[in-house]
């Protein structure tokens, strides 16, 4: 049995995505034990420590053309090849050690997207390459599905064609909210019986066993184009944090998720926390793992966060999260995650009147919230973790009611 995974990060630079994705071949090799599962990545190394059993494929294509492409243009040849190797590539065999993407999909037995919140506008061009393997997988005759996916907002009418020529033909597609993202799936002709609602596929390495003593406040900040938030915004809730860590005589827990270069946040909370604080002690470090993110997640009793993993590593294990957006696309993906862990998640727009004074009335709400409704957030993530392993036995289910009995499990 061999199985394909793409996924949102091949870098492996943002814990988010590598924990999705960990959880995601965690997952399948439950439901296949025996399954060589290919993982697309531009790291090798990496993958092998974060992954050692996964077999590394490169998000690159195997017709020589590409080399006499400019570099910029190389991405948008990315995302059409898929669609030239479903012709020219009929009857060819794949190699038995496939080393590309490509060979990877002919060499697999189904095709699977990690979870993400990269099928989107802003995300356009990596999401229509995930979408044009699913597409060549699909013509291929072979199973596909999509997990813990958050979808939207999408206008490009080329992607949307892409994820009405996809989304009809996947065996399972779940997602991490029920709001958007259903709707749009649904509206792009996604089969409501094969549509569910799970969480994040995070959830499934963040324990929920720790005892609920934290005292930190935590905080992530996201400056990145996609959302919306400039050095002198960030600022002002970093000034908040400092000022309300101190009145509490709490320390400060940095919880950057994003590590790839141009989008780092560990350097964005340095940025924005304001230096000569004695009296504030301030824990600022790499977290190179999304295990350590966890660890880090529950020594605190409040955490301020542009970053959408920052909340749910912390809301998993009961630790209320106060996030604050500026964009269509955090807005959704926060809104999801307020539905999910209701009096425990809280979100508060940037453009909003008063913005500093209602962010510190968050703050002080989500630190003297009761021990039940920490609890309870706790008891909403091992259900959502619950739901998303089921997606992935239905998925077995699927596979094995199409391939033969020689590539399933017995």
């Amino acid at each position: 049995m061999r199985i394909l995974v793409d996924h949102g990060a091949y870098d492996l630079q943002n814990m988010g995505d590598l924990a999705m994705l960990q959880s995601c071949v965690m997952r399948l090799s439950w439901q296949w034990p025996e399954a060589e599962i290919m993982v697309i990545t531009q790291r090798t190394a990496d993958l092998a420590a974060y992954l050692p059993d996964a077999i590394s494929v490169r998000r690159t294509s195997d017709h020589q053309s590409i080399r006499l492409l400019p570099p910029a243009y190389r991405r948008q040849w990315l995302t059409t090849v898929p669609y030239l190797s479903g012709r020219v590539s009929q009857g060819r065999m794949p190699p038995s050690r496939p080393c590309t993407s490509l060979q990877a999909v002919r060499a697999a037995d189904v095709v699977v997207a990690a979870g993400g919140g990269y099928f989107t506008d802003i995300f356009r061009w990596h999401s229509a390459g995930v979408l044009g393997l699913l597409s060549l997988a699909q013509r291929l005759g072979k199973p596909t599905a999509m997990f813990g996916q958050g979808i939207g907002p999408i206008s490009q009418r080329v992607l949307r064609a892409q994820a009405r020529a996809v989304l009809p033909k996947l065996s399972v597609l779940s997602l991490r909210e029920g709001g958007m993202s259903r709707d749009l799936a649904l509206s792009l002709g996604a089969r409501p019986e094969v549509v569910t609602v799970t969480g994040d596929d995070a959830l499934e390495l963040i324990g929920g066993d720790r005892t609920l003593d934290g005292h930190a406040l935590g905080i992530s900040v996201r400056l990145a184009r996609y959302a919306g938030v400039d050095l002198a915004t960030a600022a002002v809730v970093g000034d908040v944090v400092v000022r309300e860590a101190a009145a509490r005589r709490a320390p400060i827990v940095a919880l950057p998720v994003a590590r790839r270069e141009g989008e780092s946040d560990l350097r964005a909370i340095r940025s924005v926390l304001p230096a000569g604080q004695p009296d504030v002690k301030v824990d600022i470090r790499d977290l190179n793992n999304p295990q350590a993110l966890a660890v880090s997640a529950a020594s605190c009793r409040a955490i301020v966060t542009g970053s959408y993993h920052a909340a749910v590593f912390g809301l998993a294990q009961g630790v209320p999260a106060v996030c604050v957006t500026k964009s269509v696309y955090y807005d959704n993906k926060f809104a999801g995650l307020q539905s999910f862990f209701p009096g425990v998640c809280s979100v508060i727009s940037i453009d909003s009147a008063n913005f500093a004074d209602r962010l510190r009335a968050a703050i002080d709400q989500a630190w003297r919230l009761p021990a039940p409704l920490r609890v309870a957030a706790r008891d909403a993530a091992t259900r959502q973790r619950d739901a998303g392993r089921e997606a992935y036995a239905t998925f077995r289910g699927a596979v094995e009611k199409t391939l033969r009995p020689s590539c399933t499990r017995t």
